[in-house]
């Protein structure tokens, strides 16, 4: 097998419904025709809807696999590994997108990405974080860990589905964004997930470090609960759904 060297390399955070989905396949649909890109995708829970969105564009020149029941940030790991190496070797790619749960951490799957066995495989450029403007003045919101890191390890931040915001609420985002200290190599806002294609190419800093390495043992990180909790019989409206696996 030919050896794989400096895949260009963009990690997509945000949290759930930002439009990270939306924005990776408006960027594959415009990709150049002779290109091949490669998605992996995390999707936390048993059924992939991420990657079923994907499958049903069906774009020509991209290949797509799914990191699913667990985030990438608690499989970066052997998971992670395993599952990039059958990517690169299936598609040898131009280019690799990963999509990352939007209760996800980036800090562990950065790191392993830069440190880990791939790292010679893999070119890190800039990591893309959506958010949703309206988000921005809730107060719960701001105070979330992951939130809060999922913008701090960000090279490039981008407010999407500026179009259902207000003025005010666009106003805060933009006080917010300027005081972020360091500061993003740029700070967008778009609508529907449209990037510039352009963003991708950006250097990552590879200096960052998370604001809360040891999140995973926070309370607050639901979904790493060492706790046994009993399954609900039945799914009830309103109520969360627990599922090991």
């Amino acid at each position: 097998m030919d050896r794989i060297e400096n895949v260009p390399t963009n990690t997509f955070t945000g949290l759930l419904g930002v439009g990270k989905t939306s924005a990776i396949l408006d960027l594959v649909a415009r990709k150049s025709s002779d290109e091949k890109w490669a998605i992996l995708v995390n999707e936390f829970g048993d059924i992939p809807i991420d990657q079923a969105a994907f499958a049903e564009s069906d774009i020509e020149g991209v290949r797509i696999r799914e990191v699913a029941g667990g985030c990438l940030c608690c499989t970066a790991g052997v998971p992670l590994q395993v599952a990039l190496t059958l990517l690169l070797r299936e598609t040898h790619p131009d280019r690799l997108l990963i999509e990352m749960s939007g209760m996800g951490h980036p800090g562990s799957v950065l790191f392993s990405l830069r440190e880990g066995r791939l790292s010679e495989a893999l070119d890190l450029k800039a990591t893309i974080c959506l958010v949703d403007p309206r988000d921005v003045d809730e107060p719960d919101i701001r105070a979330s860990q992951i939130f809060q890191d999922q913008v701090h390890l960000a090279d490039v931040l981008v407010a999407n589905k500026i179009d259902l915001a207000d003025s005010h609420e666009i106003e805060v985002f933009e006080n917010w964004s300027r005081d972020l200290y360091p500061p993003k190599l740029s700070v967008e806002k778009t609508t529907n997930g449209v990037l510039e294609a352009s963003w991708l190419d950006l250097d990552a800093d590879p200096m960052k470090v998370p604001l809360f390495p040891e999140l995973h043992g926070e309370d607050e990180h639901h979904h790493h609960d060492q706790k046994a909790q009993p399954e609900a019989a039945s799914l009830v409206a309103g109520v969360p759904f627990r599922s090991k696996n």
